[in-house]
C-alpha cells in the first residue's frame, strides 16, 4: 500500500497526541538544546579548561543528540533516516553549490577590494584558496556545520517553517541558534563591546536564517547545502587577504538579497514562493508518514 505526505494540517493533528516529544517537539529540543548547550559553554570558563572539547560535546550532544532523540522520540526511527539522509543531499545544481560554496568569500573580498582593505594573503593566494576549501568543505562542513545544522535546519527551522512560513520561521530559529552563544559572550565581563557584539548577533542572526532557509526550500530540505554554507560564512571571515571583519557581515547581508531577489525574478512557479507554498514544502520534508493498513510508520509493511 503507498503512502502519502502529510501537510501542515494533518500534521497538527498527528502532534495533537502522543508523547510530549511527538505533541511539542520544538519545545522538547530547545530546553534540551540550550540547557545542554549552556552548560557545555559555562563550564570550561568556571573551571578554566579549554573551550574545544565542550563546543564539540555542544555541537554532538546538546544540538545533533537532542535533535536526533526528539526526531525519534516525535516520528519513529525511519524519521531520523529521513532527516540523516537530507545530510547527504547534494544534487541541487551547479549553481546551487556556486552560491553555498563561493557566494561569501567573492562578495568579501569584492568588498575588500572596493574599501580599500585587501591584501596580499601572507602565505599567497593558493595557499589561501586551499585553507578555504580545506576550512569549508572538510572542517568546517564535515566535521563541524553539517551536523549542528542537521540540529538547526534540518530540525528546528524545517519544522518552524512547516508552521510558520519563512520569514517566521528565521527570526524564531535565529532566537536561540544567537542565545546559545550567550556564556561566550560572557566568558570575558560584560562591557560595552561585548553588549556591541552581541546586539550584531542577534540582529545579524535572522538574516542568515532567511538564506539559510532559502536554501532549504530551494533544494528540497537539503541539509548539506546550508551546512557548506554556514562553514563558508566562517571561513570567510578568517581570510588571510581581508583586513578586518565587517566584511563578512555586509557580505552575508548581500547574499541574502541577491538570492530573494533570484528567487522572485526567476522562481515563480518552479520554486516555493508565499507562505502556503513553504508551508507544503517544509511538511514534506518534516511530517511523519501516515499509518494505514498494511503499513507501519516508516513506510510499507
Amino acid at each position: 500500500m503507498t503512502t502519502s505526505t502529510p501537510g501542515p494540517r494533518d500534521t497538527d493533528r498527528h502532534a495533537r497526541s502522543g508523547s510530549l516529544a511527538r505533541r511539542r517537539p520544538v519545545t522538547v529540543f530547545l530546553l534540551l538544546a540550550l540547557g545542554l548547550g549552556w552548560v557545555a559553554l559555562t563550564v570550561p570558563v568556571l573551571i578554566g579548561a579549554p573551550m574545544e572539547p565542550f563546543l564539540l560535546f555542544m555541537n554532538f550532544v546538546a544540538l545533533l543528540g537532542s535533535a536526533l532523540l526528539v526526531t525519534r522520540l516525535a516520528d519513529g526511527p525511519g524519521g531520523i533516516r529521513r532527516m540523516l539522509g537530507r545530510a547527504f543531499a547534494w544534487r541541487f545544481g551547479a549553481g546551487r553549490w556556486a552560491v553555498v560554496l563561493l557566494g561569501m568569500p567573492v562578495l568579501t573580498l569584492a568588498l575588500a577590494a572596493a574599501t580599500g582593505s585587501l591584501r596580499s594573503p601572507p602565505s599567497g593566494w593558493a595557499a589561501e584558496a586551499g585553507w578555504y576549501l580545506f576550512s569549508t568543505l572538510i572542517y568546517g562542513a564535515l566535521v563541524l556545520n553539517l551536523w549542528e545544522e542537521t540540529a538547526w535546519g534540518g530540525f528546528l527551522q524545517s519544522r518552524l517553517t512547516a508552521r510558520h512560513g519563512l520569514p517566521v520561521a528565521a527570526l524564531l530559529t535565529g532566537l536561540p541558534f544567537a542565545g546559545i552563544h550567550l556564556p561566550l559572550y560572557l566568558a570575558e565581563g560584560w562591557n560595552a563591546e561585548a553588549a556591541r557584539n552581541l546586539a550584531l548577533l542577534f540582529l545579524l542572526v535572522p538574516v542568515y536564517r532567511y538564506l539559510v532557509g532559502m536554501h532549504l526550500l530551494d533544494t528540497g530540505g537539503s541539509v548539506l547545502a546550508i551546512g557548506v554554507q554556514h562553514a563558508s560564512w566562517n571561513a570567510a571571515g578568517s581570510l588571510g587577504a581581508v583586513e578586518g571583519e565587517w566584511q563578512v557581515v555586509v557580505a552575508v547581508v548581500l547574499l541574502t538579497l541577491l538570492v530573494a531577489l533570484e528567487r522572485r525574478v526567476r522562481g515563480r512557479g518552479t520554486r516555493p514562493l508565499g507562505r502556503d507554498a513553504e508551508r507544503r514544502a517544509a511538511a514534506e520534508w518534516t511530517a511523519p508518514r501516515r499509518r494505514g493498513p498494511g503499513t507501519s510508520a516508516d513506510g510499507p509493511g
